[in-house]
C-alpha cells in the first residue's frame, strides 16, 4: 500500500467515527505521522514511552503479549486498525504488555501528549479519541467472548467466521497462541 492510499484509509477510518467532523479530521490527519515497523520489532515495552502513542495500522501484523510466570498470553493480533495504549496513558496503570511486530507493518502514530495539548481547544477531538477507545473496548469484549467458547473446535470455527482475513495471515502456531489452543490439538482440528 502506498502512502497516499494509506492516508486515504486513515481518513476514511476517521470519517467513519460517529463523532467525526471535517475540521477535527483534518487536524488529526496533521497530527498522525507515518510509521514503518520491521518484522520482529517491538513497538511497546511495559514501561516504554510508546504508551503515549495511538497507532493506526494500515497493513502488516502486530500482536500484544503479556508474560506471566505460567506462560505468555496473546491478548490480541491485528492486521489493520487502531492500537490504543494498554499501559494507562491517562490512568498511569501499568500492565506487562509487549506489542510485537509479526510482519513488516505500515501505519501512523499519534503522539497523545501533543494531541492532548491541542484537544484542550477542540473538545470534538477528545470525543473522537474517546470513541476510538470505546471501540477498542468493544473489540476486546468480542475477543473475550471467543476465548470463552469452551470447545476448541467451536472456538476455531468462530475465529474463521469472525476474522477470516486475519486467519489467512497467521501461521498455525500464531493461531494457536491467539485462540489459546495447544498447537498440536489445533493441527488435529484443522485436518
Amino acid at each position: 500500500m502506498n502512502k497516499i492510499q494509506a492516508m486515504v484509509e486513515l481518513r476514511q477510518r476517521l470519517q467513519s467515527l460517529k463523532t467525526a467532523n471535517e475540521k477535527t479530521i483534518m487536524l488529526l490527519e496533521d497530527l498522525f505521522s507515518p510509521i514503518s515497523f520491521k518484522r520482529s520489532w517491538v513497538i511497546s515495552y511495559p514501561t516504554g514511552i510508546s504508551t503515549a502513542y495511538l497507532y493506526y495500522i494500515t497493513g502488516g501484523l502486530v500482536r500484544s503479549v503479556v508474560s506471566k510466570s505460567s506462560g505468555d498470553y496473546c491478548l490480541w493480533i491485528i492486521d489493520k486498525g487502531f492500537i490504543v495504549p494498554g499501559n494507562g496513558f491517562l490512568s498511569g496503570t501499568k500492565k506487562e504488555e509487549l506489542i510485537q511486530v509479526l510482519n513488516d507493518t505500515e501505519g501512523y502514530a499519534l503522539n497523545l501528549l501533543r494531541a492532548d495539548a491541542i484537544a484542550r481547544n477542540n473538545i470534538n477531538m477528545y470525543r473522537m479519541l474517546l470513541e476510538i477507545y470505546e471501540e477498542a473496548v468493544v473489540e476486546g469484549a468480542g475477543r473475550e467472548i471467543m476465548l470463552r467458547i469452551k470447545n476448541a473446535t467451536d472456538r476455531y470455527n468462530y475465529f474463521l467466521m469472525e476474522y477470516p482475513d486475519l486467519a489467512r495471515k497467521l501461521t498455525i502456531e500464531q493461531q494457536a497462541q491467539y485462540l489459546q489452543i495447544d498447537r498440536r490439538y489445533l493441527y488435529k482440528i484443522i485436518k
